[in-house]
Protein backbone atom coordinates (compact mmCIF):
# COMPACT_ATOMS: atom_id res chain seq x y z
CA UNK A 1 0.00 0.00 0.00
CA UNK A 2 1.43 3.37 -0.97
CA UNK A 3 0.99 6.25 1.46
CA UNK A 4 0.91 9.76 0.03
CA UNK A 5 2.93 12.66 1.44
CA UNK A 6 -0.42 14.36 2.22
CA UNK A 7 -1.50 11.39 4.36
CA UNK A 8 1.82 11.51 6.21
CA UNK A 9 1.49 15.22 6.94
CA UNK A 10 -2.16 14.83 7.91
CA UNK A 11 -1.23 12.08 10.34
CA UNK A 12 1.41 14.31 11.92
CA UNK A 13 -1.01 17.22 12.24
CA UNK A 14 -3.76 15.07 13.73
CA UNK A 15 -1.28 13.54 16.15
CA UNK A 16 -0.21 16.95 17.44
CA UNK A 17 -3.60 18.70 17.43
CA UNK A 18 -4.82 19.68 20.91
CA UNK A 19 -8.11 17.84 21.17
CA UNK A 20 -9.63 20.39 23.55
CA UNK A 21 -9.42 23.15 20.96
CA UNK A 22 -9.91 21.21 17.79
CA UNK A 23 -12.89 18.85 18.06
CA UNK A 24 -13.14 18.65 14.26
CA UNK A 25 -9.53 17.50 14.03
CA UNK A 26 -10.24 14.97 16.77
CA UNK A 27 -13.07 13.52 14.71
CA UNK A 28 -10.82 13.40 11.64
CA UNK A 29 -7.99 11.87 13.67
CA UNK A 30 -10.34 9.23 15.03
CA UNK A 31 -11.42 8.30 11.50
CA UNK A 32 -7.80 8.33 10.27
CA UNK A 33 -6.63 6.10 13.12
CA UNK A 34 -9.68 3.85 13.26
CA UNK A 35 -9.38 0.11 13.59
CA UNK A 36 -10.41 -0.24 9.93
CA UNK A 37 -6.69 -0.28 9.12
CA UNK A 38 -4.94 -3.63 9.22
CA UNK A 39 -2.77 -4.20 12.27
CA UNK A 40 0.93 -3.50 11.97
CA UNK A 41 3.25 -6.50 12.00
CA UNK A 42 4.25 -7.56 15.52
CA UNK A 43 7.88 -6.57 15.01
CA UNK A 44 7.10 -3.09 13.59
CA UNK A 45 6.95 -1.35 16.97
CA UNK A 46 10.15 -3.11 18.02
CA UNK A 47 11.85 -1.86 14.83
CA UNK A 48 10.71 1.72 15.47
CA UNK A 49 11.83 1.61 19.11
CA UNK A 50 15.22 0.35 17.90
CA UNK A 51 15.55 3.41 15.62
CA UNK A 52 14.91 5.69 18.61
CA UNK A 53 17.40 3.75 20.78
CA UNK A 54 20.00 3.91 17.99
CA UNK A 55 19.51 7.66 17.73
CA UNK A 56 20.02 8.06 21.49
CA UNK A 57 23.24 6.03 21.27
CA UNK A 58 24.42 8.20 18.35
CA UNK A 59 23.61 11.35 20.36
CA UNK A 60 25.65 10.06 23.29
CA UNK A 61 28.61 9.40 20.92
CA UNK A 62 28.05 12.89 19.42
CA UNK A 63 27.73 11.23 16.02
CA UNK A 64 25.63 13.51 13.81
CA UNK A 65 25.75 11.18 10.79
CA UNK A 66 24.53 8.29 12.93
CA UNK A 67 21.80 10.43 14.51
CA UNK A 68 20.52 11.54 11.09
CA UNK A 69 20.96 8.17 9.37
CA UNK A 70 17.29 7.10 9.46
CA UNK A 71 15.88 10.32 7.97
CA UNK A 72 14.79 10.06 4.33
CA UNK A 73 16.63 12.46 1.96
CA UNK A 74 13.52 14.70 1.78
CA UNK A 75 12.72 14.66 5.52
CA UNK A 76 11.41 17.71 7.33
CA UNK A 77 12.44 18.48 10.92
CA UNK A 78 11.50 21.28 13.33
CA UNK A 79 13.85 21.84 16.28
CA UNK A 80 13.04 23.09 19.80
CA UNK A 81 13.26 26.71 18.63
CA UNK A 82 10.68 26.12 15.91
CA UNK A 83 13.27 26.32 13.15
CA UNK A 84 12.47 24.06 10.19
CA UNK A 85 15.15 22.05 8.40
CA UNK A 86 14.46 20.52 5.00
CA UNK A 87 16.33 17.42 3.95
CA UNK A 88 18.57 14.90 5.64
CA UNK A 89 21.69 16.91 4.77
CA UNK A 90 20.38 20.00 6.59
CA UNK A 91 19.28 17.90 9.58
CA UNK A 92 22.71 16.29 9.83
CA UNK A 93 24.34 19.71 9.40
CA UNK A 94 22.56 21.35 12.33
CA UNK A 95 23.21 18.26 14.45
CA UNK A 96 26.93 18.46 13.59
CA UNK A 97 26.97 22.11 14.69
CA UNK A 98 25.27 21.51 18.04
CA UNK A 99 27.53 18.51 18.76
CA UNK A 100 30.53 20.78 18.15
CA UNK A 101 29.22 23.44 20.52
CA UNK A 102 26.58 23.54 23.25
CA UNK A 103 25.76 19.80 23.22
CA UNK A 104 29.35 18.53 22.80
CA UNK A 105 29.38 16.93 26.27
CA UNK A 106 25.67 16.17 26.53
CA UNK A 107 24.02 12.88 27.39
CA UNK A 108 20.51 11.87 26.28
CA UNK A 109 18.10 9.39 27.86
CA UNK A 110 14.97 8.63 25.84
CA UNK A 111 11.63 7.23 26.94
CA UNK A 112 9.16 6.11 24.28
CA UNK A 113 5.64 7.18 25.25
CA UNK A 114 3.76 5.50 22.41
CA UNK A 115 3.87 4.32 18.83
CA UNK A 116 0.67 4.74 16.82
CA UNK A 117 0.17 2.86 13.56
CA UNK A 118 -1.95 4.79 11.08
CA UNK A 119 -1.46 1.99 8.56
CA UNK A 120 0.94 -0.97 8.58
CA UNK A 121 3.37 1.25 6.61
CA UNK A 122 2.88 4.55 8.48
CA UNK A 123 3.54 5.21 12.17
CA UNK A 124 3.78 8.10 14.59
CA UNK A 125 6.22 7.82 17.50
CA UNK A 126 5.99 10.03 20.60
CA UNK A 127 8.95 10.01 22.95
CA UNK A 128 10.73 12.11 25.53
CA UNK A 129 14.36 13.21 25.69
CA UNK A 130 16.14 14.05 28.97
CA UNK A 131 19.36 15.83 27.98
CA UNK A 132 22.02 16.69 30.54
CA UNK A 133 25.67 17.76 30.38
CA UNK A 134 25.17 20.61 27.92
CA UNK A 135 27.30 23.76 28.20
CA UNK A 136 24.49 26.16 27.30
CA UNK A 137 21.00 26.13 25.80
CA UNK A 138 19.69 27.93 22.73
CA UNK A 139 18.32 31.45 23.30
CA UNK A 140 14.92 31.37 25.01
CA UNK A 141 15.23 27.74 26.13
CA UNK A 142 15.44 26.95 29.85
CA UNK A 143 16.28 23.76 31.69
CA UNK A 144 13.10 21.80 32.40
CA UNK A 145 14.33 20.77 35.83
CA UNK A 146 17.40 20.57 38.03
CA UNK A 147 19.09 17.20 38.00
CA UNK A 148 21.97 15.64 39.88
CA UNK A 149 24.59 17.98 41.30
CA UNK A 150 22.31 20.95 40.65
CA UNK A 151 22.84 20.73 36.88
CA UNK A 152 20.00 21.47 34.49
CA UNK A 153 18.12 18.81 32.55
CA UNK A 154 16.41 19.73 29.29
CA UNK A 155 13.34 17.61 28.61
CA UNK A 156 11.77 17.63 25.17
CA UNK A 157 8.95 15.79 23.44
CA UNK A 158 9.77 14.41 20.01
CA UNK A 159 7.18 13.33 17.48
CA UNK A 160 8.26 11.38 14.42
CA UNK A 161 6.27 10.27 11.41
CA UNK A 162 7.86 7.10 10.06
CA UNK A 163 7.21 5.27 6.82
CA UNK A 164 8.05 1.69 5.98
CA UNK A 165 9.89 1.57 2.66
CA UNK A 166 9.75 -0.99 -0.12
CA UNK A 167 12.85 -2.57 1.47
CA UNK A 168 10.82 -3.03 4.71
CA UNK A 169 13.05 -0.51 6.53
CA UNK A 170 11.35 2.13 8.66
CA UNK A 171 12.55 5.66 7.92
CA UNK A 172 11.78 9.06 9.46
CA UNK A 173 9.95 11.39 7.08
CA UNK A 174 8.98 14.15 9.51
CA UNK A 175 9.93 15.19 13.03
CA UNK A 176 9.22 17.90 15.56
CA UNK A 177 10.96 18.44 18.88
CA UNK A 178 9.30 20.60 21.55
CA UNK A 179 10.98 21.80 24.74
CA UNK A 180 9.12 21.01 27.97
CA UNK A 181 8.87 24.15 30.07
CA UNK A 182 9.96 24.12 33.72
CA UNK A 183 7.16 23.43 36.18
CA UNK A 184 5.46 26.61 37.30
CA UNK A 185 6.07 27.51 40.92
CA UNK A 186 2.88 28.20 42.84
CA UNK A 187 2.94 30.83 45.59
CA UNK A 188 3.20 29.37 49.14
Amino acid sequence: MSVSRTAILAAAIFSLAPTVYYPTLLAQRTRLMSTDHPAAPADAETDIRAIIDDQAAAWNRHDAAGWASRFVPTAEFINILGTPFSGKTAIEGITTRIFASIFKDSYDVVTVRKVIFVTPELAIAHYEHAVSGYTALPPGIQPSETGAEGKGVLRTLMVYVLKKGADSKWMIVNGQNTAILPALQTPG
